[in-house]
């Protein structure tokens, strides 16, 4: 490793021995948890899908900044998802392949036993955590800041904002 640049220990632990395994393990029981309860196959394998998805979004494409809050990072890391942060922002690697197949095993796994509009819930879920670490997308989602308006910009509207200011009202003509 390059001396010269420091290790980022709020991603460096995924490069750990055994950590895609702990990962799975904590999926399996999650799994083996719903068994427990008595939840039949399609709502237990469509819960471990929705809540992995739901957790997953938040903590690697939500949330910004560190996760560890232990460590002085000095802000380095403030404007960064997770995502952006797991091996340097370079695309393709082990880990983030990891990262995008273990969602769709899961949905697999919940389409081969879920019918009718849980499969469209499962689906959307899965694409929660898939459409966000496609690189095209996280550049579009940076240019529009995340705002309403750089959102309505980005989608080809125009922004209220700009409505308001000449005068203008939602029929298009502006009314004295």
């Amino acid at each position: 490793m390059d001396g010269s640049k420091a290790l980022n220990y709020n991603v460096e632990w995924i490069n750990d021995r055994g950590t895609w395994w702990f990962y799975l393990l904590m999926l399996g029981l999650s799994r083996w948890c719903c068994f427990l309860l008595g939840v039949n196959e399609e709502w237990a394998w469509s819960f471990v899908l929705i809540s992995h998805s739901i957790i997953t979004f938040w903590l690697v494409h939500w949330k910004t900044g560190s996760l560890l809050t232990w460590e002085d990072d000095s802000g380095k890391y403030d404007g960064m998802t997770y995502w952006e942060q797991i091996d340097d922002g370079v695309e393709n690697t082990g880990n983030r392949k990891f990262l995008r197949i273990v969602p769709l095993v899961l949905f697999l796994l919940a389409y081969r036993y879920s019918t009718g509009w849980l499969t469209y819930v499962n689906l959307s879920f899965t694409l929660l955590v898939l459409v966000p670490k496609i690189r095209s997308f996280r550049q579009r989602a940076k240019r529009s800041s995340g705002s309403f308006e750089g959102i309505i910009k980005q989608a080809g509207f125009r922004s209220t904002k700009s409505n308001h200011k000449r005068g203008s009202s939602w029929g298009g003509d502006k009314c004295e």
